[in-house]
């Protein structure tokens, strides 16, 4: 299922800055692209709240080979529904297309998204050290949350956070 990121091989091309058939597989989320854009632009983030994206422009510009990113929360709406992690990703619920079934597991559907990226085959076990290793990412998230709350739904513009 698609949650804003995809594990594709990144080929990019900006003459001077990106040469021509650079490949990566390193894992980038759209969130990224906000403080990422803002340094190559120029501009700066704001810096009375948490900002979710990682800035990846010394990735992006072929200074560093890894992007920082290890994986991230999958959302539909406001419900979590899985972790991806390296080349793992965990679901706690999935939908079948839009109008499709919810199923909500007591266990999650595990998947190695290299032997299998439609994410059919459910491989939890023999690998339930997956979990292991990728909830410590969610446990974390749910944390950051409790100490800063997202911004509300029809909050004022500009929004100013409580201390």
């Amino acid at each position: 299922g698609y949650e804003g990121a995809l594990r594709v091989p990144f080929a990019g091309r900006w003459p001077g800055k990106i040469g021509a058939g650079r490949v990566s597989d390193e894992i980038v989320h759209a969130m990224d692209l906000h403080p990422t854009l803002a340094k190559i632009a120029g501009g700066k983030v704001p810096q009375d709240r948490v900002i979710d994206g990682i800035e990846m422009s010394d990735f992006f510009l072929g200074r560093k080979k890894k992007s920082g990113r290890e994986g991230f929360i999958v959302y539909m709406g406001n419900d979590v529904f899985g972790v991806k992690w390296r080349n793992w990703k965990l679901h706690f619920k999935e939908q079948t297309g839009w109008n499709g079934i919810l199923r909500t597991y007591t266990m999650p559907r595990c998947y190695n998204l290299y032997n299998d990226p439609g994410e059919v085959d459910n491989v939890l076990f023999p690998h339930t050290w997956v979990p292991k290793a990728a909830l410590p990412q969610l446990e974390e998230h749910v944390a950051s949350l409790k100490k800063h709350p997202p911004i509300p739904t029809g909050a004022p513009d500009p929004y100013t956070p409580s201390k």
